[in-house]
């Protein structure tokens, strides 16, 4: 039987449940609300908040400091640069590389019908 993976419980976990994820009633009923964005006026912090929806299992969000969310942004901005480079170069790699493959070593029978192929290339 395969272990399945599970998040580690502990006391940081319930803490942050206790104070940090909050229904929409208790947001719209109280000044929870208020109090979060004073939090984030006192300056730059990576606290986060979850809201749900007790009604609606997937209407979540979560509730960051505006210049956290810029930093999130710009790491993510970063990654994706990076990550198109790379996938870039790759590219520019193999097209230097002469591909001499026979379609046999390409595509099984499996993949594509060589008789059909060479029919319709015989068309064309």
């Amino acid at each position: 039987m395969a272990k399945e993976n599970h998040p580690t419980l502990n006391t940081n976990t319930l803490d942050f449940l206790k104070k940090n994820v909050l229904g929409v009633t208790d947001v719209t009923r109280s000044n929870k609300l208020s109090d979060i964005l004073d939090r984030f006026s006192k300056g730059p912090t990576d606290e986060v908040f979850v809201i749900q929806n007790a009604k609606k299992k997937n209407a979540q969000a979560a509730v960051v400091s505006l210049e956290y969310f810029e930093q999130l942004l710009t790491i993510k901005e970063a990654l994706d640069e990076a990550l198109d480079k790379v996938a870039l170069e790759e590219a520019q790699n193999r097209a230097e590389k002469s591909a001499n493959f026979a379609l046999h070593d390409v595509f099984d029978e499996e993949d594509i019908d060589l008789n059909q192929l060479m029919k319709q290339l015989e068309e064309e």
